[in-house]
């Protein structure tokens, strides 16, 4: 009879415990991020610190820098093979992987950095391919960072198509590179980190970057005109391996979902201000932006590949035409509203 209620109770001890002993546990995550430390990372520290918090301890998220965990064309793999536990992924640097989420940073779609971050949140919700490649890809998707418009930095001049004719000009992932030969200029493939190097070597005559990163990477230092805004694109994405995710009780994922989506609205409005602040301290520090003539941003635009049409047509060709037509379709409809 011991024995029986002794077994009765660490059955009943065990099914009421089971909720308690897995929330228990404790999570030390490596978040792999191909940027240097900066104010510009101000809102996915904040995340960090937030997740901590709300869990007392129990997420806490270790984020290496400057690709200490991984180079911006590794960590995709990485976070999926569970070799990092998060990572901060660049689509346009994985355009054979991410075959939908690279559409995020397709040039000359979107109006602004709002729009593009509006269209991904829909996107993520309601288009179910998307969702089905990250689950492919072993990833959880979070959030995603909306960058500044892009600009372009060097030692010429920029306001004008012609001022880019024969010159070299930072691209990266399938599409940019398309954009920057349409203006007659040679695309040069660089990572963030590597374009201070190039431009003060003079292998590149402009950077093709957000307001925030010139700052961050300090390309005033080697490079004194900007000009633009040239085009909206969307940032990063902040992705979790998905064995882990699935593996954590719902009151933490709850916690890290319900900071996830805070700080995906909160990174637009700090972005806005960041670019304002950022506009200050380089002009003070002697730095000339100069706006990219509108007219001939139109003719830019006019004279450039419609490279959303041209990513549904290869999609037909891939075997997912119907997934992808659906996605022409909602983006159509999304970025033509005023």
């Amino acid at each position: 009879m011991h024995r029986k209620l002794v077994s009765c109770g660490l059955a009943v001890l065990m099914g009421l415990g089971v909720v308690g002993a897995v929330s228990a546990q404790t999570y030390n995550l490596r978040f792999a991020h191909y940027l240097p430390k900066g104010p510009f990372l101000e809102v996915e520290e904040n995340f960090a610190k937030r997740v901590e918090e709300r869990t007392n301890g129990k997420v806490k998220i270790n984020v290496a820098y400057s690709g200490a965990l991984g180079g911006g064309n590794e960590v995709l793999g990485l976070v999926g093979r569970g070799g990092v536990d998060m990572a901060a992924v660049v689509p346009g640097y994985y355009p054979d992987q991410l075959l939908f989420w690279k559409t995020s940073q397709i040039p000359f779609v979107f109006d602004s950095p709002k729009q593009a971050i509006e269209v991904i949140t829909m996107s993520s919700k309601e288009i179910p391919a998307f969702k089905a490649e990250m689950d492919k890809l072993g990833a959880h998707f979070l959030f995603q960072q909306p960058l500044g418009s892009f600009y372009l930095t060097g030692n010429g001049e920029c306001t004008k198509i012609d001022d880019l004719k024969g010159k070299k000009v930072r691209a990266f992932g399938a599409d940019i590179p398309k954009v920057v030969s349409a203006a007659g200029a040679t695309p040069v493939t660089l990572q963030v980190v590597d374009i201070y190097e190039a431009l003060q070597r003079r292998s590149l005559d402009f950077s093709f970057l957000n307001l925030g990163n010139i700052s961050a990477n300090k390309l005033n230092e080697v490079a004194k005109n900007t000009c633009g805004p040239v085009m909206s694109i969307g940032g990063h994405m902040v992705l979790i391996n998905k064995r882990l995710w699935d593996r954590m009780p719902k009151d933490i994922q709850d916690i890290i979902s319900e900071e996830a989506a805070k700080s995906q609205l909160e990174y637009i409005d700090w972005l806005a201000k960041n670019d304002q602040d950022t506009t200050e301290v380089l002009t003070k520090a002697g730095h000339v932006i100069k706006p990219f003539d509108p007219e001939q941003l139109a003719q830019w635009k006019k004279q450039s590949p419609d490279l959303l049409l041209l990513w549904s047509e290869d999609m037909v060709k891939r075997g997912q035409g119907d997934a992808a037509k659906e996605v022409f379709q909602k983006w159509k409809a999304a970025t033509s509203k005023q």
